[in-house]
């Protein structure tokens, strides 16, 4: 389990459990859920999903009490953020935009959307309020790592990270349609700066790959061997 745990100025404490082993059921999970999160509302064009077997997005059943909670309070807005993992505890004192984006993103890679899941190796070493930085060498690392045991199993790994281009490439198309989901529903300031924040640091894996890598090949290599 990793818990959020949001204290506010003015007294006002909010707290989030997130499992990122939880199991979606696409009925029961979805008997009380609102109008916005319906599949169909926006819907990524790259979805996969049979609406027929799913009536509401998984990611959006999951983050509507967050968005909620967070609906009416400005971007701006300072709290002590304190998260709390099996390892260890995190404290911050952030701007909602910074702690409801580590939030959010937490609850999407661990949700039951089959692109946001590809995240999810992310989410079991979990790091919150990450720079770009930070962002960018898990992000490599984690995929390399794959490859290494793609390549022990006999099968062709990929160096190059051409496919954590093309993941993120599809996370594009997911994230520009669920950005529109939530500002359709809330039309709120902490939602769409806190989920704006977490998808511009995936969309610099696409376009700016190379621009990416060097700017923390300097911290891995320096061009003398060493």
């Amino acid at each position: 389990m990793i818990d959020y745990h949001f204290t506010f100025d003015d007294g006002l404490e909010l707290t989030y459990r997130v499992d990122p082993e939880r199991q979606y059921d696409p009925r029961l999970d979805v008997e009380h859920a609102p109008e916005w999160t319906r599949l169909e509302n926006n819907r990524c064009t790259n979805c996969p999903l049979n609406a027929q077997e799913h009536t509401h997005c998984p990611a959006a059943v999951d983050l509507d009490r967050v968005a909620r909670d967070f609906q009416h309070l400005p971007s701006f807005t300072k709290a002590w953020v304190k998260v709390t993992t099996p390892e260890r505890e995190y404290v911050k004192r952030a701007s909602l935009e910074e702690g409801v984006r580590a939030l959010m993103g937490l609850i999407m890679a661990t949700c039951a959307c089959p692109i946001f899941s590809e995240l999810k190796a992310n989410a079991h070493n979990h790091l919150p309020f990450a720079s770009q930085e930070e962002f960018i060498i898990r992000a490599a690392s984690i995929y390399l790592l794959k490859q290494y045991f793609i390549m022990r199993e006999g099968g062709e790994p990929d160096w190059e990270l051409r496919g954590l281009v093309r993941m993120n490439e599809r996370l594009q198309l997911v994230n520009h349609a669920f950005w529109q989901r939530v500002i359709a529903a809330f039309q709120n300031d902490s939602n769409s700066k806190a989920l704006l924040s977490f998808f511009n640091m995936s969309s610099s894996m696409t376009s700016s790959m190379d621009a990416q890598m060097a700017k923390i090949r300097s911290i891995f290599y320096q061009g003398d061997g060493s």
